[in-house]
């Protein structure tokens, strides 16, 4: 019987109570408890179950380059993050509220941690959510142009509830590149939140975007409503270096 409908839970797709079943089925017959209790255990399985399902799913689409979480982001004074803060980040308020982040500091601060760190809370919070280093799209929108699917690619940017560009302003763009970013944005609206990683400040853009017209169009769609965290400190990558070069001298 308990094989049977646990068959039947796999055809209803209900594999968050089949899971459970017999568990849950124990647990009724040693505590006594009554039936509309196991049903609502049961349901409560089944609704937790698709909701780790779910956020696996947003997890592996948005493509984070690292495992980040907020509990492993670093609030020394050295990085000049407020706690708080971030913690409202996290909880999403900003995303629902439209808004973007800016996050700029030196290389290897943390930068990019901190923004996947966020954006892995949004998918926990239930948010679509996409990352890009910013090289990496440039270079798959003159590709998407090439192949024709370029209208699909903007479509698939400006749906989702969370873009994360890292590592803005590594290297200019051309004029193409960044009329592309323009129109990445520009599809975005003012509804939708973007996050945005980069060693320059907004003063500085310019020095990535030649043309005015279209740097202040960029600088206005994401800074105009942006949350912006500078952040500070020495290089964790040229610290984990020096650590290494001393182990060398001690061996």
């Amino acid at each position: 019987m308990i094989d049977q409908i646990e068959s039947q839970m796999v055809t209803l797709k209900l594999h968050g109570m089949r899971e459970s079943y017999s568990r849950r089925c124990k647990q009724a017959g040693d505590e006594g408890l009554a039936h509309e209790d196991c049903v609502g255990m049961l349901v409560q399985d089944e609704v937790e179950h698709r909701k780790n399902t779910r956020i696996q799913r947003l997890l592996k689409n948005a493509a984070f380059r690292q495992p980040a979480s907020v509990e492993g982001v670093d609030f020394t004074a050295a990085r000049g993050l407020d706690k708080k803060q971030i913690a409202g980040l996290a909880g999403g308020r900003f995303i629902r509220d439209g808004l973007n982040v800016v996050i700029l500091g030196p290389t290897g601060v943390g930068k990019s941690f901190l923004a996947s760190a966020i954006g892995n809370a949004a998918c926990r919070n239930g948010y679509t959510t996409l990352f890009y280093r910013m090289n990496a799209l440039i270079e798959q929108m003159a590709l998407s142009r090439a192949k024709g699917t370029y209208l699909n690619l903007l479509k698939r940017l400006s749906s989702c509830d969370l873009l994360i560009l890292d590592d803005f302003g590594i290297k200019p763009l051309s004029p193409q590149q960044y009329q592309d970013l323009y129109d990445a944005l520009d599809e975005r609206g003012e509804t939708k939140s973007t996050i945005i990683t980069s060693q320059l400040p907004i003063a500085n853009w310019s020095e990535v975007m030649a043309d005015p017209v279209t740097c202040e169009a960029v600088t206005d769609r994401i800074a105009s409503r942006a949350v912006v965290l500078q952040m500070k400190g020495d290089s964790y990558r040229r610290r984990r270096g020096v650590g290494s070069i001393q182990k060398l001298d001690k061996d």
